[in-house]
């Protein structure tokens, strides 16, 4: 019963076993039973059913502690993953193995008259052991998760912050000294158990269990958090202190005052170690230029200067002495900077780094903490004037000097919204958002890459604000403003240029990196949040359908990397308007069909439909027919199916250059169209088939030619499934034009390799229609399926798909099955 195919049952089994295994008696008896199922019950942890696999890890469990050696090393290390699983009780399971596999004391320890070693020295040893495990597996790298794992089943080593700050703490050259890598582990370790002990949730990502509580209790957690906050106001100078020097170990200490309750400042009489951390962050502003260093210390201050707060008194003055200090030391380097500028002279290298330096410093503040009393939009405005009206200025200096700008009209527009000033302050300051728009937009086509993505980033982010202030005359309404069709070209440009690039090598935009890629997986993240940026105007409604087509129309080309950012804006935007959605997926292919008749023109070979480049937007219009959905989808299958019928029929029919037949240039766009039938209920095709019948324009040759499959697809495919010929010794047309190459030229059908395609659910009785005997009236009654290809039923179809005989004989594939 280990093997069957009901969840159910399995589970009871596991739980059968479970009873069994936890007493001594009768689990002494079923070791020839384990060894014989071993390999079963290991990979029932990668069961489908998560609450299997859970209770399989608690059952391997309390195996491993009957049985000595019953695993292997590699047995013991492909279990301690589970660690890192997204379904919390089966890696809270393997948090309780790996403590007691891996975090347990040794038994020897004790003997031959030596004293067990206290609770701390032991702590130690095992956050040591931890750091261990961490880097030398080769799992995920997801500290967070490994943290929440052992929340729950090592609440005393995770949750110990004495041992942790302890072992931070230890001079160099100690007995418990620690290696600078294993300083980095730890110092994640503890910050990702600081935010789980205030948040009281695991990390993002992470399923909690059915039976799993909700919610911890409200006073246990407050306290644990007030317990928590007066340890690290006092070791949290210390520790700044200490790794001042290094950047990555620095900036992650800074997020701890984020998470601990600050009020312990006042309540406890701990103002001295307020003033020492103020004194730390101060040094760390001006010791380091990075900018996440930076932003971490504007954050921690944020968190200090917090109104209400105990520590506000105090923090706020601290801060804004800082900030005038960078204002005092940026202003005349400035005044000097634009006049040699508009000289055309240069300042030197030193100069140009303590400007470029002090402008990182004040946007990383300017991010956190309104400084519009500063007036540092004039300063800013001043550069990006003097860029556009001389030239040639640093990069760092123009990025720098946008972000500043960006903030300072952020800030604006905040206090805009809280208090509404007066009409003219508002036409002023929309006059700026126009000015900072038009700079942008100058950026975009920057030489410099990373000046014009920053450029694209911020405007997105601010025509997204912008759009959504209500286009009324008076009030923020005067800051209404939606991009123009100019606008909006260059925003598309800009993402085909620098999103959607032809990656080198055999695999191009399938590519998989490896962590070795560090450059071109940094880069892809990049790329990845351009088109996030974008898309939101396109959920928003900001940008016409025109964008969204054209994102579209990489969907598939681009899925491996792109592909659950594009998912994820057709289904926001179906949640907001079906029928908008709708009328984008259908401007996409129209625009993806046009495109492909400009290259090949008329003169295409019918094969080319079922497996040339054709196929491919064949495919991308299967897809799009996906995700419209189970519920409500007919109305927006209606509206493609009514405007697409209008598209197919749109243009003249052209003469052909032999035969002087008359065709429609868009007429093999209804093989696009069939892809949505799928989508309208069966009860209602036979009125959309009657729509078709009468869109079709008079001197159209009727069904059943060869030149017009495209007709003859769409109408099967809108066919109810209880269609029946009118005679039985009538042969059945062709269903696609493959089909109709075959029975012209007499020989038996070959099925093209590896480019099977689906025309109808009719295809498979159609073509071994002339191999088969005439079918009776009550066979013929029943539809026949298309074995190839199951996407290209409805639901309702395949809901009945199981009460339906499929004759496949006759039917011979070659090259292998499955």
């Amino acid at each position: 019963m280990l093997y069957d195919k009901d969840a159910s049952v399995r589970m009871k089994c596991i739980l059968a076993l479970k009873a069994l295994y936890e007493k001594r008696e009768s689990a002494m008896k079923l070791g020839l039973f384990f060894h014989k199922f071993k390999k079963r019950i290991l990979s029932m942890t990668q069961d489908r059913q998560p609450e299997i696999t859970s209770e399989c890890m608690q059952l391997l469990r309390l195996i491993s502690e009957h049985y000595v050696g019953v695993f292997s090393s590699m047995e013991y290390v492909f279990l301690f993953q589970f660690v890192y699983a997204a379904y919390r009780p089966m890696a809270t399971a393997a948090g309780e193995l790996i403590c007691k596999r891996l975090l347990a004391p040794p038994p020897q320890e004790g003997f031959f008259g030596q004293n067990p070693p206290d609770e701390f020295d032991r702590n130690i040893q095992n956050m040591k052991t931890l750091i261990d495990f961490y880097l030398q597996g080769e799992f995920h790298r997801h500290v967070p998760y490994l943290v929440d794992g052992l929340w729950d089943a090592a609440p005393a080593l995770v949750r110990n912050w004495e041992c942790m700050t302890a072992l931070l703490l230890e001079p160099r050259g100690g007995r418990q000294a620690l290696t600078s890598q294993q300083e980095r582990v730890l110092i994640e370790i503890l910050v990702a158990a600081v935010r789980q002990a205030a948040e009281g949730h695991p990390p993002a990502g992470r399923e909690l269990g059915k039976r799993a509580a909700r919610e911890v209790d409200g006073t246990r957690r407050w306290r644990e958090r007030a317990s928590m906050s007066r340890h690290f106001v006092k070791v949290l100078p210390q520790l700044l202190s200490k790794f001042a020097a290094d950047k990555e170990k620095v900036t992650p200490l800074l997020q701890i005052p984020q998470y601990c309750n600050l009020d312990v400042y006042d309540k406890d009489g701990l103002g001295s170690y307020l003033d020492s951390a103020l004194l730390e962050l101060d040094c760390l502003v001006q010791r380091h230029s990075d900018v996440a260093v930076l932003e971490a210390c504007a954050r921690a201050y944020g968190a200090y200067c917090c109104e209400g707060g105990s520590a506000h008194c105090q923090a706020a003055p601290a801060c804004s002495r800082l900030v005038d200090m960078l204002v005092d030391a940026l202003t005349p380097l400035l005044d000097v900077f634009l006049q040699h500028e508009k000289q055309g002279q240069f300042l030197g290298h030193h100069e140009m780094g303590r400007i470029c330096s002090t402008l990182r410093r004040l946007v990383a503040f300017y991010s956190t903490h309104d400084l519009s009393s500063w007036n540092l939009y004039e300063k800013m405005d001043s550069l990006l004037t003097l860029r556009r009206h001389q030239g040639s200025m640093p990069t760092e200096v123009i990025h720098c000097a946008l972000q500043c700008t960006y903030y300072a009209l952020l800030w604006q527009i905040v206090a805009a919204t809280d208090r509404l000033p007066p009409q003219d302050a508002l036409l002023d300051l929309r006059r700026r958002l126009m000015k900072f728009c038009v700079a942008c937009r100058v950026y975009l086509s920057h030489q410099s890459k990373v000046l014009s993505e920053k450029a694209f980033i911020l405007l997105c982010d601010l025509l997204l604000i912008l759009s959504h202030q209500g286009p009324e005359d008076t009030g923020l309404g005067l800051l209404f403003f939606v991009p123009d069709h100019i606008l909006q070209g260059k925003l598309l440009s800009f993402v085909r240029e620098h999103v959607f690039l032809e990656e080198s090598g055999s695999e191009g935009p399938s590519r998989i990196y490896k962590e070795d890629d560090a450059d071109e997986l940094h880069e892809l993240f990049h790329r990845r949040n351009m088109l996030a940026v974008f898309c939101k105007l396109v959920v928003y409604n900001v940008l016409d359908l025109s964008a969204a087509a054209e994102i579209y129309q990489f969907y598939l080309k681009h899925y491996h990397h792109f592909g659950d950012i594009i998912k994820e804006t057709m289904t926001r935007t179906r949640q907001n308007d079906r029928l908008r959605n709708a009328l984008s997926l259908l401007l996409c292919l129209q625009q993806l069909f046009q495109k492909h008749m400009d290259t090949y023109g008329l003169n295409y070979d019918p094969i080319e439909l079922i497996c040339g480049p054709f196929y491919s937007i064949r495919l991308l219009a299967r897809r799009f027919a996906l995700t419209l959905g189970f519920d409500r989808a007919r109305e927006a299958a209606h509206l493609i199916q009514r405007r697409g019928l209008a598209y197919a029929f749109s243009e003249a029919p052209v003469a052909e250059a032999e035969g002087g037949r008359q065709r429609y240039p868009n007429l093999c766009f209804l093989l696009l169209l069939a892809e949505f039938s799928c989508k309208i209920p069966p009860a209602e095709r036979g009125t959309a088939l009657a729509h078709f019948q009468d869109s079709i324009p008079e001197g159209v040759p009727s069904f059943g030619e060869g030149d017009m499959n495209p007709l003859l697809v769409y109408r099967k495919s809108l066919m109810k499934t209880d269609y029946v010929p009118q005679t039985e010794e009538e042969e059945e047309p062709a269903a696609n034009p493959f089909d109709a190459i075959c029975k012209e030229s007499k020989r038996p059908q070959e099925l093209p390799a590896a480019t099977c395609s689906t025309w109808t659910p009719d295809t498979l009785a159609s073509s071994s229609a002339g191999d088969r005997e005439p079918r009776t009236a009550s066979r013929g009654r029943k539809s026949k399926r298309d074995i190839f290809d199951v996407d290209f039923l409805s639901s309702e179809d395949s809901d009945n798909s199981s009460n339906e005989d499929v004759d496949v004989e006759g039917i011979s594939v070659q090259g292998g099955s499955d």
